[in-house]
């Protein structure tokens, strides 16, 4: 009977640990101060970037959003295999010390994916 209650357990933190690692990424966002516009903007600069598919480490394109008053950069900072590794350095209005976000993407047939 223990046993059973110690796999449970287990289960439940691992249940936890996934849902709270899906979240993540909206916490950051949300607890940031950057708007669902600026995201928007992140995520055009991006897209711009994987557009250019055989850019290489180095290449960027930054994103302004007039009515936040944020504004930011993102870059390809290496490659792994196919996929490629962005660099995110968003700055909030008034703020002179960046939020900063990785995110990799990996080629999927004609689109990019983003990775773990």
């Amino acid at each position: 009977m223990r046993y059973s209650q110690i796999l449970t357990a287990a289960a439940v933190v691992a249940l936890v640990a996934v849902s709270a690692e899906a979240n993540s990424l909206s916490r950051i966002l949300a607890k940031s101060g950057l708007t669902p516009q600026d995201t928007d903007m992140m995520r055009q600069a991006e897209q711009s970037l994987l557009a250019e598919a055989g850019g290489g480490a180095g290449k960027q394109t930054a994103w302004n959003n007039p009515d936040s008053g944020a504004h930011g950069e993102v870059q390809v900072s290496s490659k792994e295999g196919d996929c490629l590794l962005l660099q995110h350095k968003a700055f909030v209005k008034d703020s002179q010390q960046p939020k900063q976000l990785r995110r990799k993407f990996c080629p999927s047939g004609q689109d990019w994916l983003l990775s773990n």
